[in-house]
């Protein structure tokens, strides 16, 4: 009797701890990573649509896949970039008229659409998911380094994607609903 029991528990753990290995595995990381990659592409065209200036992004977006939260996509930004030292001397890249008020608004404006235009790039996500785009901002020009960063993160629900792909939401409820934060 008391094999009986133990044998049932065995196989209760087994299940229990199978479902989560099994269902790890029918995800299709493979897809997934592709997907990433498209949308990274997106994210790192629409930033250097708006933000022309050749040193303004120091690298590429990348995007990670994070268990039981969705997608997360980080960047660095530059901006006000006034002279920049080199080994040759001081070049005075392009320079971007808009006050930091106005890039850090075009970053989430674009953001944001990028979001709207671009987050059903991910089908294997469900609605309890979200897609965040992260950008890690930096002032040049800002001599105070607690104020040199801004962290803006910008996250939208899987669930908000699609009723805005499907028609069930118009494109300012959708920004309504997407989470900014600064800090």
């Amino acid at each position: 009797m008391r094999s009986r029991s133990v044998l049932s528990i065995s196989l209760l753990f087994f299940c229990v701890a199978g479902t989560t290995t099994f269902g790890a595995e029918a995800f299709d990381l493979a897809m997934l990573k592709r997907n990433t990659r498209i949308f990274e592409g997106i994210v790192n065209e629409v930033i250097k649509q708006n933000f022309p200036n050749p040193f303004a992004v120091t690298g590429r977006a990348e995007a990670s896949y994070l268990q039981e939260f969705g997608i997360v996509v980080s960047l660095h930004l530059n901006i006000n970039r006034a002279k920049i030292r080199t080994p040759f001397g001081l070049v005075t890249p392009l320079q971007d008229e808009r006050s930091k008020e106005e890039q850090l608004r075009t970053l989430k404006d674009s953001m944001v659409r990028c979001l709207a235009d671009y987050g059903g790039t991910f089908k294997q996500l469900t609605s309890g998911n979200f897609i965040a785009i992260t950008a890690h901002v930096e002032d040049r020009n800002e001599l105070d380094s607690t104020r040199n960063t801004i962290i803006v993160i910008i996250s939208a629900s899987k669930e908000n994607v699609d009723s805005l792909t499907m028609g069930r939401i118009s494109p300012q409820q959708f920004q309504e609903r997407v989470r900014i934060t600064e800090y």
